[in-house]
Formats: C-alpha cells, structure tokens, sequence
C-alpha cells in the first residue's frame, strides 16, 4: 500500500510566517509547488481580511470577479462600501451591470462620485432599461473628461457633426489618452484625410493597439501605398487578425475595398488596447 500524499495546508504555512516561525517558509515553498495560483491568492486575501485589510475587500472582490465568481464578488464589494472604499459604489455598480442587473447598477454608478470610468457604464444601464435621454445626458457630461464616454457619444447618438468629433477627440489626444487614436483616424477618413489617418494609425500600432495594424494596412493600400499595405495586412493575419485574409483575398483581385476594424467602443470589462480599463485597485499598501 502507499503512503497518502501529504495534504496541503498552504494557510497553516502562512500562519506560521505571521508568528514569526520560520519553518512557515520552508512548508509555504513547498505547497506553492502543489496548489494553483488562484488558490494562493485567494488563501493570502482572506488572511488580509482576518487581519484587519480593510483595502482586501475589494482587491478579492476583482479576484473573484476575475474568475468568473460574480456573486461572490459583490458581497466582498459590500463590505468594501461597508469599510468605507470609495472604489466599492464603482465595482458594484459595473458588476451589476455585467450580471443584467440594470436597475442595481444605475443605483450603484451614481453613488460613485467622479470615478472617470462611470459614464460609459452608466450610459449603458440606462439605455437598457429603455432610458435614452438619461443615457445621452451622461455621456454629454462625460464626454469632455472622460475620452470612452465621447467615443461611445460620437458613436450611438448625431450630437456632434464630425468636426466636432474630431475636436474633441483631439483634446483627449493632447491630453494623453492614446486609446482614441484608431477611432480617430477612423474619423479622419470620413473627413477624406489620408495621410493623417495613416498617421495616427501609425501611432496606434506604436502603442500596441492590436486592431490597428490591420487597419494601417488597409488604409496604406486604399492611399496607394501598396507594398506596405500588403505587408502589414499580412502581417495581421499572421497574428491572427480575422479581416485581413478577407481584405488580402480582395487584393489580389485588385479591388480596392474591404473592412476595417470597428473602433472600440469600450468594454464592460475592460481591459485594453482601444478598449477601456476598469478603475484601478490598489495594488500595494505603502506604509
């Protein structure tokens, strides 16, 4: 008969460590080379927790959200509000509405004061509760501060003509904020502007924004530049882009037309490359 594997206590290690025992390192090394990642993390949360972080609350709340436990996300975004958080209104807010709960999350967004990453998800839970104009006003509101909330105005609604639109963006540009460059060009060729479409797409690419290498590409064939545009629609596709076999097909038929990437309209999770991210958490406690 063999033995049974000795059972992992991966929070008995840790305790040990807190208690100034150094053999808590020893056997916490040990279990880390059995238990997942996410096991890891989730033991060191609920410790933090235990201990009086109150910051914890809602970093293991991401976590959980993180891998695909909404619900239980929420309660620890709860007790974050509870511990007085000024993230916990955000989170629960964009939980909700990830989780279809309009209602909750119009709630929740609007106790989240200035957070920069409100308007687009609350624009979003008031159109799909069928409230337009609240949705447009927030979006109006937003939209000078907040570049994800004058993309998704420029986007879903006639308010602005496209000078207007390009204005606009423009000062988010100056401002830093990178992510309208794809949208932008993509404005700029309406205008019927091609060097500063390609332009700025170069820029995007330089950023890393994954749609706009195809996007360059086509834009350099549409303007004649052909080797160029050629290359890089093949490059896209090596990288697995989706448009570009299509685009190269057409090429080789010498037509000069085809589809390029959607800029992004932002995410409800977020996360990047011409999407948005959600708000930040905190990362580290510097004492």
């Amino acid at each position: 008969m063999g033995s049974n594997p000795e059972r992992v206590d991966f929070r008995s290690s840790v305790e040990m460590i807190l208690s100034n025992d150094p053999d808590g390192l020893f056997n916490a090394a040990n279990d880390l080379t059995q238990i997942s990642k996410s096991e890891a993390i989730e033991v060191l949360y609920l410790l933090a927790i235990e201990h009086g972080v109150k910051e914890a609350y809602l970093n293991y709340g991401w976590f959980l959200r993180d891998i695909n436990r909404p619900k239980e996300a929420m309660a620890q975004f709860q007790k974050a509000l509870q511990a007085g958080d000024p993230q916990a209104a955000f989170y629960l807010g964009e939980t909700s509405l990830e989780l279809g709960k309009h209602i909750d999350a119009i709630k929740w967004l609007r106790l989240a004061g200035d957070n920069p990453f409100v308007s687009l998800r609350l624009a979003r839970a008031y159109r799909a509760v069928g409230d337009e104009l609240s949705a447009v006003e927030v979006l109006r509101e937003g939209c000078e501060t907040t570049p994800e909330a004058a993309v998704e105005l420029i986007h879903t609604t006639d308010d602005l003509d496209l000078d207007a639109s390009i204005k606009l963006l423009e000062k988010h540009l100056d401002n830093g904020k990178v992510e309208v460059l794809i949208v932008l060009a993509d404005l700029y060729s309406k205008r019927g502007n091609p060097q500063k479409e390609i332009e700025l797409l170069r820029r995007s690419v330089a950023e890393g924004e994954p749609n706009a290498l195809h996007n360059l590409g086509f834009a350099l064939w549409n303007a004649g530049q052909v080797r160029e545009g050629r290359a890089l629609l093949k490059k896209a596709a090596q990288q697995g882009d989706k448009l570009s076999p299509e685009v190269l097909r057409n090429i080789r038929g010498k037509q000069r037309h085809g589809r390029r990437h959607k800029p992004a309209e932002g995410p409800a999770n977020d996360r990047p490359q011409g999407s948005y991210p959600s708000a930040v958490r905190p990362l580290r406690i510097f004492k």
